[in-house]
């Protein structure tokens, strides 16, 4: 022990200002540079929520910019369905069904016995329908073969049902009654 007294003694006006240093550092650690760590490990982590917070809202606002881009879309869609797609009017409607179905049965080499039509409005739109009911005899692949022309036809066309019937006995074509409806814009 008496050797780090003499080393004391000796080099305290050394010691003395090396101990203050450390307390002065200790004091300023604790009172200025440990809440600035904390303030800014706060800021940190409130830069953090508010990075999340902004791609969220950014990603919410892509989201109603292609809600939006897609309802302009489909508004600019339907109104080229209304005006390329369907018929204008009844009469129009009428030459479609009668012309597809006439232009079909001959390619298909299927007969047309019976047809009729009914043209109805639909409830709370600006959209007819004229629905028409068709008598075909055929052999079975000519029927098929005028339903898939029927179906894969670029003209609106629907076809709502299908009833199949056997011929007479000794006569291997069917019967099958169709409707067939499209829809028109009415003024």
């Amino acid at each position: 022990m008496t050797l780090l007294r003499r080393i004391f003694e000796e080099k305290r006006h050394f010691i003395y200002p090396l101990i203050g240093a450390i307390v002065v550092n200790a004091a300023l650690y604790l009172a200025v540079i440990y809440p600035l760590s904390l303030r800014v490990a706060n800021g940190e982590r409130s830069a953090q929520e508010a990075a999340g917070a902004r791609a969220a809202a950014r990603a919410e606002y892509e989201a109603v910019r292609a809600t939006i881009s897609g309802k302009d879309l489909a508004d600019l869609e339907l109104k080229k369905f209304y005006g390329d797609v369907l018929p204008p009017d009844q009469s129009a409607a009428h030459r479609l069904l009668f012309g597809k179905v006439q232009e079909l049965s001959q390619t298909a080499n299927v007969n047309v016995l019976d047809r009729t039509s009914e043209p109805s409005r639909e409830r709370d739109s600006d959209l007819g329908k004229l629905t028409q009911t068709v008598v075909l005899v055929g052999d079975y692949r000519n029927i098929r073969r005028f339903i898939h022309d029927l179906e894969t036809a670029p003209d609106f066309i629907v076809l709502e049902n299908v009833a199949l019937s056997q011929g007479q006995e000794r006569d291997q074509r069917l019967n099958v009654t169709l409707r067939v409806a499209t829809y028109f814009r009415e003024n």
